[in-house]
């Protein structure tokens, strides 16, 4: 039962995380909480694969913590760090976040969802690193007036702004592709050579 109640958790955030925060979602996040335990190493292993090794877990503990806004941790932890795979979760903005995490920072793969916000892509050193997926439903991600209608960046980043090759999308539908350097499109491309560019 816990192993198809995190398996479902993680499946969902990973399905629904370009679409917004759901109902089921928090629901399913908060009874596998409240209700279950991490108590076999091998869940995690099948879940995450040989980078969850014997020697990671031999090194972090499986915790199940409060945190004093009223949320929770559940995963990988040491030192009162969150270190390897877990699960955060704040009430207060709404948050959950599942990661690789390293020392208490999101790292490596990295699910991030609010009610009006969602990331799915690469952490390093605690900011967005590598490619990323963002999407805002109510949220403007910047004052530029040229980018208040963004809904959607597909790209690179660097130090958690859009640099290299990426692609956003407006509210009416159109987008703009090319090469972005400190989060301004700087260069236009053909869609198809930024897909390409990033490996797609």
């Amino acid at each position: 039962m816990k192993l198809t109640l995190l398996s479902f958790l993680v499946l969902s955030i990973a399905t629904q995380s370009l679409f917004g925060q759901t109902d089921r979602q928090k629901e399913a996040a908060e009874a596998f909480y409240k209700n279950e335990k991490l108590q076999n190493i091998n869940s995690w292993y099948w879940l995450f694969g040989p980078s969850n090794s014997l020697e990671t877990n031999e090194k972090y503990d499986i915790v199940n913590w409060e945190l004093e806004d009223g949320g929770w941790y559940i995963g990988q932890g040491s030192n009162q760090n969150y270190n390897g795979y877990g699960i955060q979760h704040k009430p207060k903005e709404n948050t959950y976040v599942f990661s690789n995490w390293k020392d208490t920072s999101p790292n490596g793969m990295t699910l991030s969802q609010e009610l009006d916000y969602s990331f799915m892509g690469t952490y390093k050193n605690d900011e967005k690193n590598g490619f990323g997926i963002t999407k805002w439903s109510n949220y403007k991600p910047f004052s530029n007036e040229n980018y208040q209608n963004v809904i959607k960046y597909i790209g690179e980043y660097k130090d958690g702004i859009w640099s290299g090759y990426g692609i956003i999308y407006f509210r009416d539908g159109s987008y703009k592709s090319g090469i972005f350097i400190e989060s301004i499109l700087s260069k236009e491309l053909p869609k198809i050579e930024v897909l390409e560019a990033l490996g797609f």
